[in-house]
């Protein structure tokens, strides 16, 4: 005499692992997607002055990037603009937002007074903030 189980037979939970790689490769595609928005204007290539001081940016209102390349070009934000038209667009970055910040990310080999007219023109615009973005000097350059 045969006897059959009535009772359904459990089966051990398994570990799927390809979904949760999937869902990995993912997110990584999407920070490295967005790594470039979160610090604007360095997606322009530049070869920046060194600098033996760190300092720790604390964003807490909006910095427009202005990038000054060796050739003696500008842009704003990513858009190649000359002088007359940087001071329409400071102004126009001032008026949506009073608290705006500049950032100038300049080529080492570009010239200062370049770099002195930009900084004058965000200040003829009203914004007083403004910066330098420059790189880390290494230790062995010193």
């Amino acid at each position: 005499m045969c006897k059959f189980k009535d009772e359904p037979v459990e089966e051990k939970p398994q570990l799927i692992i390809v979904p949760m790689v999937d869902v990995m490769l993912f997110l990584l595609a999407f920070f490295v997607l967005i790594a470039g928005s979160i610090i604007p204007g360095l997606a322009i290539k530049t070869n920046p002055p060194e600098t033996t001081q760190k300092t720790k940016v604390n964003v807490k209102k909006e910095i427009v990037t202005i990038t000054i390349k060796k050739d003696g070009s500008i842009y704003f934000k990513e858009k190649k603009v000359s002088l007359k038209d940087l001071k329409r667009l400071l102004k126009e970055a001032k008026r949506k937002n009073p608290v705006v910040s500049v950032a100038i990310n300049a080529d080492r080999d570009s010239k200062v007074q370049l770099l002195v007219s930009v900084m004058d023109t965000a200040q003829e615009v009203g914004i007083n903030s403004i910066g330098l973005i420059a790189k880390e000097k290494n230790e062995g350059n010193r």
